[in-house]
């Protein structure tokens, strides 16, 4: 199957607003939210069983944080695997996944440092492009 990569819609757009705002919920802050809410959400889910809902706004707003940091933008990926909500370098065809970065590192009981995460992430994808490793779209 090939890489589909295209802008959120109006519904993704608007379930994304709708998960950030979850997020700020859950940390009794206002958005934008900063790497330390961010954090601290991560913290407390990595302490419980979270529900799904609760992750995916945490995973929406270490993406937020990688946009803002980043320059890039949101994007809604299909492929064989599936359809995911990610963040892409803009003009490229590179991106992550920041849902399932954050998922699977909970599910993990993984302690990390949000920032740590966010700054190497960036740093990754920005020296795929350097080294000519990624499409043009």
């Amino acid at each position: 199957m090939t890489l589909v990569l295209r802008p959120l819609n109006p519904e993704e757009l608007g379930a994304r607003e709708a998960g950030l705002d979850m997020a700020a919920r859950l940390v009794g802050a206002r958005r934008p939210l900063v790497i330390a809410h961010v954090q601290a959400l991560y913290d407390v889910l990595l302490e419980s069983e979270p529900l799904d809902e609760p992750l995916i706004a945490l995973g929406l707003a270490f993406g937020d944080m990688i946009v803002a940091r980043g320059g890039f933008e949101w994007v809604r990926i299909s492929d064989e695997y599936g359809d995911e909500t990610c963040v892409a370098a803009h003009g490229k065809e590179i991106f992550c996944a920041p849902i399932s970065m954050i998922q699977k590192r909970i599910a993990r009981k993984e302690r990390l440092n949000i920032a740590e995460l966010r700054d190497g992430t960036i740093e990754a994808i920005m020296k795929r492009i350097g080294e000519g490793k990624t499409k043009d779209r």
